[in-house]
């Protein structure tokens, strides 16, 4: 039971509970006995937000993307688009009960341009608006050439430090999985960190130009695929190049003008 509240309040907490530092405190009555304890104010990931944003490494072109600014008018198969867009809103709106049961996505389209990692980092960029939670956006082929370069003299880094840094991420974007070379070795890295993100029940979000069954990865990595995520279906066109056509176009204007 709580009796009072023992930490000051001022207006620099945007939600009111604390002094701005991210601190609140309580007394509460236990066994007869008044017990003071603290914890973190909601603020407090409000204002590591700019933090965790550098971290996540979204790509310059989508850092400011969301996932109601993702444009279905400009695909033909509107049908697939808006329910790509509402199964990303929904996953966003619904984050809890994905991140209880450690469920991610699957975005995934044959069409190269189609627009699934402009979501995949829209939906990052929502979770951390919202959830100010840890989140790391990686592209596969450049996850294998980061560990790989722990194999150089003086790198800094042990394979063991860059692999535990990517699988213990909160939520982890692997981008274009199926465009690396399906070795043994690399299959040896995506089974370790898979392993530990099914086990710790931590979301992983990919995006593929290949579904799941045709993956060239070992059968293992499939199977976890399924495990761990719900596949989210992008329509097979390009809207890569009508996007830069357009912006063309308007910069055109200003050589004309």
């Amino acid at each position: 039971m709580i009796l009072r509240q023992v930490n000051t309040i001022s207006d620099k907490c945007p939600f009111h509970k604390c002094n701005g530092d991210g601190l609140v405190g309580y007394i509460f009555l236990e066994n007869g006995e008044e017990v003071e304890r603290w914890g973190n104010c909601e603020c407090l990931g409000v204002q590591n937000q700019p933090k965790i944003r550098k971290q996540a490494k979204i790509p310059l072109e989508f850092k400011d993307c969301t996932v109601n600014g993702f444009d279905t008018s400009l695909y033909q198969d509107q049908v697939t688009a808006k329910a790509a867009k509402k199964a990303a809103g929904n996953f966003v709106l619904k984050f809890i009960s994905f991140k209880q049961q450690g469920k991610g996505l699957y975005l995934y389209s044959k069409k190269k341009g189609s627009g699934k990692t402009r979501l995949a980092c829209s939906i990052a960029n929502a979770l951390i608006q919202t959830q100010s939670i840890q989140v790391k956006f990686l592209r596969t082929l450049d996850l294998l050439d980061m560990i790989k370069d722990t194999y150089k003299k003086n790198s800094g880094l042990s394979e063991k430090e860059v692999i535990d840094s990517i699988k213990q991420c909160k939520v982890l974007i692997l981008d274009d999985i199926g465009a690396e070379k399906p070795t043994e070795w690399v299959c040896g890295v995506f089974l370790n960190i898979l392993d530990y993100r099914i086990s710790n029940r931590l979301v992983t979000i990919f995006t593929s130009n290949i579904h799941k069954d045709n993956l060239k990865l070992d059968d293992r990595i499939v199977d976890r695929l399924y495990k761990m995520t719900i596949d989210i279906h992008l329509p097979e066109e390009s809207i890569r190049r009508l996007k830069s056509e357009k912006e063309a176009e308007k910069l055109k204007e200003l050589l004309d003008d």
